[in-house]
């Protein structure tokens, strides 16, 4: 608003009449857990049968955190939580090992864990947030800017989710 950045990334917060947006890929609530856990069905888990496992959440300054408590509300179910931490790194290598199911959002990486990842619905409808580029529209917007832009959206539909749902092997 003051005019000191040209564009800026963030979970979109609806229409605001000074800015101007661009969807990206939304930002997906996962479940993240030991792969001898058989979590959920077909990749996905419902929050309200989540809910009664030993969770490990992040703290309420993610956004992901306050997404979660949101759903847990909506679907009227109280989250069986374990732990919380800043640290996403932490909770994951506690899942890894068992000691409970991390929420995370699509967009942490989770490759350097072997994980069981599934991801969380409430009444078959996923748990997201949508994420946009935004500016504002009263102000020309620079080429180098735009550029930024194109070059960001095709980036992120390239590599986006970061993070996927497990894909179970058949037998």
């Amino acid at each position: 608003e003051r005019g000191e950045v040209h564009i800026g990334i963030r979970h979109d917060q609806g229409v605001n009449p000074w800015f101007e947006s661009f969807a990206l890929p939304s930002d997906d609530v996962l479940a993240a857990c030991a792969r001898t856990l058989r979590l959920g069905r077909d990749g996905i888990i419902d929050i309200v049968s989540l809910a009664s496992h030993p969770l490990l959440l992040l703290d309420s300054g993610y956004s992901v955190r306050r997404l979660f408590n949101a759903a847990c509300r909506v679907a009227d179910v109280e989250p069986n939580i374990l732990l919380e931490s800043r640290a996403p790194h932490t909770l994951l290598a506690l899942a890894e090992v068992g000691q409970g199911v991390a929420i995370i959002p699509s967009l942490q990486r989770t490759d350097r864990y072997k994980l069981q990842i599934v991801r969380v619905m409430h009444r078959r409808k996923p748990i997201q947030e949508r994420v946009a580029i935004q500016w504002d529209k009263r102000r020309p917007l620079p080429s180098y800017a735009e550029s930024f832009c194109d070059a960001l959206v095709d980036y992120m539909h390239e590599v986006l989710p970061i993070t996927h749902p497990t894909e179970r092997k058949l037998h």
